[in-house]
């Protein structure tokens, strides 16, 4: 019997010394999965105060989250005098997990809007607020819940066609983390039941949090065996899922880029786009109305897809040939034509990345790693980011009367 024992004590030794050594390996070559995110009442997620660790999706970067859950410096509450507070919204490109904070275009902006002559001698503080996930709902009731106690006097929108659009729309955005806008009659109404559906369920699972929940929890913020162990176990679950997508493949569904559909390159033809399209002109102009109120005034930047500023024009082909599209620029048109109609100031990047991208023959979209490459997908790399940054000050900069 005490010779069955030893033999499995010398196990349970040999495991623990495995489990150890796999840990010190993975936090000296910094591989870590951490949960950036956590459960928000009003926008459903939001990103965890005082959160760190490393990016690994992109970019490889190490991420610090301020005090008050934004990826960005600590700003006070109060705003300092004789400065000019801007206030960005938007999704993951303006988040920037994938670069480094001060390379970010809203640092890049920030940096290059000091020296605007039209400021006066006044100080430039830019606040982030972007995050992953965000449409332009949740731009809305960031702007609501949390942007106003900072006092800005510009708020500046960045709006990504390549899937804000589709996160407005409760039929196309499946995620059951959201909340929307939706029509009743005439009138735009908010609609948070899947938020407040997903607090029950974080509610219950308080209540019901025992010794082992606490446990869980302590592993998956502080072993990074156990966070590879959880990332894994995600993988696995989403080719699973994406394995039995029924709009894999299909016209209007999503393409090779995640986020990503095919049929905002199009005139809208069935009524689920129409009425996105109907909704997030509505809150733009519901955003520019609330703006206005305080006292501040309200732009909108159009991001970039990687499909519209590839260095190599002719490799767009294979992709509008594939699903029919005629006018990689057609959502950043009509978001132009439309906010002009309504006096909204709006830059559309897409034009100069393109040119940009095609004279330098250089990619702003994508990574190269050690071993493998992004380039020419996903999200902003540092040039993208430093190109955007630049061209959102130098076009800011005479508005700033």
């Amino acid at each position: 019997m005490f010779a069955r024992f030893g033999k499995i004590l010398l196990v349970l030794a040999g495991v623990t010394l495995a489990l150890v050594m796999l840990e010190g390996g993975l936090r000296l070559f910094h591989i870590e999965y951490p949960h950036f995110y956590e459960y928000d009442p009003f926008l459903g997620a939001r990103l965890r105060p005082g959160m760190q660790g490393y990016w690994l999706k992109e970019g490889g970067r190490y991420v610090t989250i301020n005090s008050d859950g934004l990826h960005d410096r600590e700003h006070d509450v109060k705003k300092p005098p004789n400065t000019l507070r801007i206030a960005v919204l938007g999704d993951s490109y303006t988040e920037a997990l994938q670069v480094d904070r001060e390379k970010a275009f809203w640092a890049v902006m920030e940096k290059d809007l000091q020296h605007c002559p039209h400021l006066r001698g006044r100080h430039v503080e830019v606040i982030n607020f972007g995050q992953s996930g965000f449409g332009t709902a949740h731009a809305l009731l960031t702007l609501r819940h949390r942007v106003w106690k900072y006092s800005p006097d510009i708020v500046l929108l960045a709006f990504c066609t390549g899937n804000d659009l589709a996160d407005n729309s409760p039929i196309l955005n499946q995620r059951d983390t959201d909340p929307f806008f939706i029509f009743q009659g005439d009138e735009l109404v908010l609609d948070d039941s899947r938020v407040q559906k997903l607090g029950k369920k974080w509610e219950e699972i308080k209540r019901r949090r025992n010794w082992i929940g606490e446990v869980y929890q302590w592993l998956s913020d502080n072993s990074r065996v156990f966070q590879l162990m959880e990332q894994c176990q995600k993988i696995i679950s989403q080719k699973w899922s994406s394995g039995a997508s029924a709009d894999k493949g299909k016209p209007g569904g999503r393409e090779s880029d995640p986020g990503m559909f095919a049929a905002i390159y199009q005139e809208p033809q069935s009524e689920v786009w129409q009425e996105a399209w109907r909704v997030t002109e509505a809150l733009l102009v519901k955003m520019k109305a609330e703006v206005a109120q305080r006292g501040a005034r309200f732009f909108v930047v159009v991001l970039t897809n990687n499909h519209q500023v590839h260095p190599q024009v002719s490799l767009h082909q294979p992709f509008t040939d594939s699903w029919e599209v005629y006018d990689l620029l057609y959502p950043d048109r009509r978001l132009q034509r439309f906010c002009l109609s309504h006096s909204i100031p709006v830059l559309l990047l897409a034009p100069l990345f393109q040119e940009y991208a095609t004279v330098h023959q250089v990619y702003l979209h994508g990574f190269q790693h050690p071993f493998w490459s992004t380039l020419g997908f996903g999200h902003w790399n540092a040039r993208g980011h430093s190109l955007a940054g630049q061209a959102i000050a130098g076009w800011l900069c005479p508005q700033l009367n």
